[in-house]
C-alpha cells in the first residue's frame, strides 16, 4: 500500500542527514590520533557522569539530564600533540570545563539575553523523571507536556522555575515567545516535506534537529500543512522526537489505512530513540486532541 510506504519514508527520512565524519586531516596518523583523543575525552566525561558522546568534527558533547554543551577539542588536541606527557591533565581540564559550563547554564542571563533562543520541547511526562529536577512546563494532551530550553550554538539548557522568576516573565508569555521562535527558525531553516500519493500529498518534518515532533504544537505550522491539503483537516503523528507526519484526514480514515498507520506509529514509538507519543492526533476548535 502506497500510504504505508510513504509514512515509513517520512518516519525514517531524517536518517540520511544524521551521519557525520571527522574533519579530514593531513595524515592517517593524525586522523587516528584525533579519533583516539575524542574517545579518551568521551570516556572521561562518562566516568564523570556527564554522558560524553563524540560530536561532529573535533568535538564532544557533555550532557547532564536534558542540558548539554559541546566541547571543542582543537586547542586541547594541539597542546596534547606538543606535550603528550600532559595527556591526563589536558583531559581533566576539558572535563572540568564541561562541568563548569553545565553548572553555570543560564544562571547569569536576563530574558533579553535569551529571548530569541528560548525554544519549546514537546515531551512525554515520563521523560521528565530523567531530568533530576522539575523544569518549567505547560501541560499538553495525552500525557505530553511542553518544556522550554535556551538553545545556543553549542549548548542547550532547560528553563527552571527560578529562571522564570529571575526574568520576571509569565509562563504564557514564555510559551508564546518559544512558539514564535520555533516558527521563525522553521520557516528560515526547515522545509515542509511533502510526498505525492494517490493524488494527494503526505506532509511532515523529519529534519533531525530535535524539534520535529514539537512542530505539531505550532498553529501556523499546522496551517501550512492544511494549505497543502486545500484547507482540509489533517491527522498527525509524533512517534519520536525527530518525526512529525501529517496525512489528510479523509485518507487517514479510509478502510485499513488508520489501522496500518496506528500500528506503524505504535511500533516506532516503542522501538525508536526519544519516543514521544503512540497516539494519532487531530485538531478540534483550534486545539490538538487525540483521535
Amino acid at each position: 500500500m502506497r500510504i504505508r510506504a510513504v509514512v515509513v519514508c517520512l518516519l525514517v527520512g531524517a536518517l540520511a542527514a544524521c551521519g557525520g565524519n571527522d574533519e579530514p586531516s593531513a595524515s592517517e596518523d593524525a586522523v587516528l590520533a584525533k579519533s583516539s583523543f575524542k574517545e579518551t575525552v568521551s570516556s572521561a566525561l562518562k566516568q564523570a557522569d556527564l554522558s560524553g558522546e563524540p560530536g561532529y568534527g573535533l568535538k564532544v558533547r557533555a550532557q547532564e539530564g536534558p542540558n548539554w554543551v559541546d566541547v571543542a577539542l582543537a586547542d586541547a588536541f594541539a597542546e596534547y600533540r606538543k606535550n603528550p606527557e600532559r595527556h591526563k591533565q589536558i583531559v581533566a581540564g576539558l572535563v572540568e570545563e564541561a562541568r563548569q559550563r553545565l553548572n553555570e547554564g543560564i544562571a547569569q542571563t536576563s530574558f533579553a539575553d535569551v529571548r530569541r533562543d528560548v525554544m519549546p520541547l514537546l515531551e512525554p511526562r515520563f521523560k521528565l523523571r530523567n531530568y533530576g529536577f522539575q523544569p518549567v512546563q505547560t501541560p499538553y494532551v495525552a500525557g505530553l507536556t511542553v518544556t522550554y530550553g535556551v538553545q545556543g550554538d553549542d549548548s542547550f539548557t532547560a528553563v527552571r522555575p527560578k529562571d522564570v522568576d529571575r526574568w520576571g516573565v509569565s509562563l504564557p508569555r514564555l510559551h508564546e515567545v518559544a512558539l514564535d521562535n520555533l516558527l521563525r527558525e522553521t520557516n528560515r531553516e526547515q522545509r515542509l516535506a511533502c510526498e505525492p500519493s494517490n493524488g494527494t500529498e503526505l506532509c511532515g518534518w523529519a529534519s533531525g534537529d530535535g524539534y520535529d515532533a514539537t512542530r505539531m504544537i505550532v498553529p501556523e505550522l499546522r496551517r501550512q500543512i492544511e494549505r497543502v491539503y486545500d484547507g482540509d483537516p489533517a491527522m498527525y503523528a509524533v512517534p519520536t522526537e525527530n518525526v512529525f507526519v501529517a496525512l489528510p484526514y479523509d485518507l487517514a480514515t479510509r478502510r485499513n489505512t488508520e489501522r496500518l498507520l496506528k500500528t506503524k506509529v505504535e511500533h516506532d514509538f516503542a522501538v525508536g530513540d526519544n519516543p514521544v507519543s503512540p497516539e494519532l492526533f487531530v485538531e478540534r476548535d483550534g486545539e490538538v486532541v487525540v483521535f
